[in-house]
C-alpha cells in the first residue's frame, strides 16, 4: 500500500514521535484530508526513513507515532546534471523528471546561447527547489534532489569528475572514436569496483521484501549497498545544452578540460528530451550494471 510521503528535519523527531508543521501540515490535513490512524512515510533526508501513524492532528501541527525505522545511506555514486538554463516550462520539466529518475544534484548553467531573457534570481532557485522537493516526495526518494546556484559554463571543471559527458549534435555517431555512454560508464564502474576491492555486483529483487523483518535488507549492487561506506565517491557529471545549442568553443573548452563528447544518435533531440534521455541511460546503467 502506498502512503503519503514527506521530508522532515531531524529536529522534528522527539523520541518515538515526529511532528509536522506549516506547508506539510496543510497538505496532510487540507489536501490529503488525513486523520488519526492514517499511515504516513517520512524521511529525515539524513539517516533514517520512517513508517508512522497519525496520533494527533491540529491546526498548528500533526503528531506521528513511529512504527518502523529504517537506516538509509546515500549512494557511493554521485550523478550531477549541469543543465543550461531553458525556458521556464522546459527547465521545470527537466528538474521534475531528472529528480524522479533519481539524480542527486542539478546545477543550472549559464551558456552563450540560452534564450531566456528572465533575470536569474533567488525566487527562481526557490521555485526550482520546490519542484525538486515535490518530485522527490512523489517518487518517494530516500533523499531530496538539490538544485544548486547558477554556474557559468566557463567555470565547469570536468576533471573534478571520474567521467563527464557532453552530448553534441555535430558528432557523427558512425564516426565517433570514443566509446558510447554505456561503454564508458561500464569501464568506470568496473575500475571503481576493482579499486575498492568490491565483489561482483548482484541485484536481487524480492516481492516479499517489505513483508518480513528478515527481508528488510535487500542485497543490491555493492556500489549502491547502504551497508557499505566509501572513502572516495564516484562522481559522474554531464551537461545538456540550451535550446540554442552549444557554441563550438564551449564544446572545445570542455573537451580540453577533460569532458567526453558523445552522440545521442542520428536524431536531433530537444534540450529537455536530451536531459531526460541521458539521465535515464546513466541512472539505469549505474543501478543495473553487472
Amino acid at each position: 500500500m502506498s502512503y503519503p510521503y514527506f521530508f522532515i528535519s531531524p529536529e522534528n523527531i522527539n523520541e518515538n514521535n515526529i511532528e509536522i508543521f506549516s506547508d506539510d501540515l496543510k497538505h496532510l490535513s487540507k489536501v490529503l484530508r488525513s486523520k488519526t490512524g492514517d499511515k504516513v512515510e517520512v524521511s529525515d533526508n539524513y539517516k533514517y526513513r520512517y513508517l508512522t501513524e497519525i496520533i494527533d492532528i491540529k491546526k498548528d501541527k500533526a503528531v506521528l507515532k513511529i512504527l518502523k525505522k529504517l537506516e538509509i545511506k546515500k549512494s557511493a555514486i554521485k550523478i550531477f546534471l549541469f543543465q543550461c538554463i531553458l525556458k521556464s516550462s522546459s527547465m521545470e520539466f527537466v528538474i521534475q523528471k531528472a529528480t524522479e529518475i533519481g539524480l542527486e544534484t542539478i546545477i543550472p548553467v549559464k551558456s552563450k546561447r540560452i534564450v531566456v531573457n528572465e533575470k536569474y534570481d533567488n525566487q527562481k532557485l526557490s521555485r526550482w527547489n520546490k519542484i525538486a522537493l515535490e518530485a522527490s516526495k512523489q517518487s518517494k526518494r530516500n533523499f531530496k534532489c538539490e538544485i544548486l546556484n547558477e554556474l557559468s559554463i566557463n567555470d565547469i571543471n570536468p576533471d573534478e569528475f571520474d567521467i563527464f559527458f557532453i552530448p553534441y549534435e555535430k558528432i557523427n555517431p558512425l564516426e565517433i572514436k570514443n566509446k558510447n555512454i554505456i561503454d564508458n560508464l561500464k569501464y568506470i564502474l568496473k575500475n571503481y569496483i576493482k579499486n575498492n576491492n568490491l565483489t561482483t555486483p548482484t541485484i536481487i529483487f524480492s516481492e516479499t521484501a517489505d513483508k518480513t523483518a528478515d527481508n528488510d535488507k535487500i542485497l543490491l549492487n555493492p556500489l549502491l549497498n547502504p551497508e557499505l561506506n566509501y572513502d572516495n565517491n564516484l562522481k559522474i557529471g554531464f551537461i545538456v545544452g540550451p535550446e540554442g545549442g552549444f557554441e563550438e568553443k564551449e564544446v572545445d573548452d570542455l573537451v580540453n578540460k577533460g569532458a567526453t563528447p558523445v552522440s545521442l544518435g542520428s536524431n536531433i533531440l530537444k534540450a529537455e528530451t536530451a536531459a531526460v534521455f541521458m539521465s535515464s541511460i546513466i541512472k539505469y546503467t549505474v543501478e543495473a550494471y553487472e
